[in-house]
């Protein structure tokens, strides 16, 4: 009978003993693995709410060599998004915009930098078919002295109506147009594909 008692307490003396020696309850042991699962689920949580937020829209920098010979060269896109985008994947690319105006025919809708023209406000079309005709940057602290440092003198300096015209190439159907105020800031840059005096800025 003594044996058998020994032999069922055995056990139970051995794991007080290391718990003893360890400082852990076997109960706690059970609870920290738990606690390890949640951090583990938790982080994984946090990880795919980073990937589902759009990227943050940085200011673009229109001074640097790349922006310029792109910018030219009717090659000029933002996180993948160009002229000839659609709205739908201006939205996938970079989120909801933060709301819409008029500059040029169309509607844009902007981010914080910039905005992508379309022909018609989305509303209720199909977006997948509503493309991209204009890009519009919004720069900081630049000046028209600052633009002819960088792209030189424009083709048309319409000081009548505060803007400035940079035809790069009238083969390829692709425009820029630089507005500014009395003070010779530049308010916005704007990249089209169709010449400005065919638009409704040819009314003004």
């Amino acid at each position: 009978m003594k044996l058998l008692f020994l032999i069922i307490t055995s056990p139970l003396f051995l794991i007080s003993c290391l718990s003893t020696i360890t400082g852990n309850n076997p109960d706690d042991l059970e609870t920290a693995g738990d606690n390890e699962e949640e951090v583990e689920e938790a982080e994984e949580t946090e990880e795919t709410e980073e990937q589902t937020e759009p990227p943050e829209i940085e200011p673009i920098n229109i001074t640097s060599d790349a922006f310029i010979s792109n910018f030219f060269s009717a090659s000029y896109e933002y996180r993948t998004v160009s002229l000839g985008s659609s709205y739908d994947y201006m939205i996938n690319a970079l989120g909801e915009p933060e709301g819409s105006g008029e500059l040029i025919d169309g509607t844009y809708y902007h981010y914080e930098h910039i905005a992508f023209n379309f022909p018609e406000p989305a509303g209720d079309s199909d977006h997948s078919e509503l493309k991209a005709d204009g890009i519009i940057i919004f720069p900081e602290g630049f000046t028209k002295m600052n633009a002819v440092e960088n792209y030189g003198w424009p083709t048309l300096d319409d000081t009548s109506n505060f803007r400035m015209m940079y035809d790069s190439d009238s083969d390829n159907g692709y425009y820029v147009m630089m507005t500014y105020d009395q003070q010779d800031s530049i308010t916005e840059i704007v990249l089209h594909n169709e010449d400005f005096q065919d638009t409704s800025l040819s009314d003004d």
